[in-house]
């Protein structure tokens, strides 16, 4: 399951518009079978904040905990890469 990150705004700030995206994003991965991964996909995010980043990563952990979850679409934008680098998201 590929997750489109833009779909939730090119802007992705604060803890609660995070809450609100994890919850909206369980919504749309509630249908599927046998999910193993989730890939969250940063192609055409400007922003992410390490607040919107943490409560929604944490949230989609939480609610999916057999799920590998991965990052991609971020290798370009070096603001994106801090804020997972600094949440211990990748290395």
């Amino acid at each position: 399951m590929i997750l489109e990150m833009k779909k939730f705004g090119k802007i992705l700030n604060s803890r609660p518009a995070g809450r609100e995206a994890a919850l909206r994003a369980k919504q749309i991965i509630n249908g599927t079978t046998d999910l193993k991964l989730i890939v969250l996909d940063m192609t055409e995010v400007d922003v992410l904040t390490p607040s919107f980043a943490d409560e929604f990563y944490n949230g989609i952990k939480e609610y999916y905990p057999n799920c590998e979850i991965q990052i991609s679409g971020y290798e370009s934008n070096q603001t994106i890469k801090d804020t997972l680098v600094a949440l211990k998201i990748i290395q």
